[in-house]
């Protein structure tokens, strides 16, 4: 269960800079090369991405992956 928990923050902090930036799933999935259902199974906390699609993310919305992982 600890992982889940772990994934949830994590897509909920991608799902708050998102919005920040005022970008939609669609833009940020396409940017990334991915596709939108996956980027929003990964902010609902439902999916395991792994550090490589987590760094296409975190370049897209201009922040630094360690940033994701803070206070975990």
């Amino acid at each position: 269960m600890r992982g889940n928990f772990i994934y949830k923050k994590i897509g909920k902090r991608l799902a708050i800079e998102r919005e920040r930036k005022r970008m939609s799933q669609e833009r940020v999935a396409m940017i990334s090369e991915m596709d939108r259902t996956y980027l929003a199974r990964i902010e609902a906390g439902k999916a395991n991405p792994s550090l490589k699609i987590l760094s296409k993310i975190s370049k897209v919305l201009s922040i630094k992956l360690f940033s994701l992982f803070k206070e975990i």
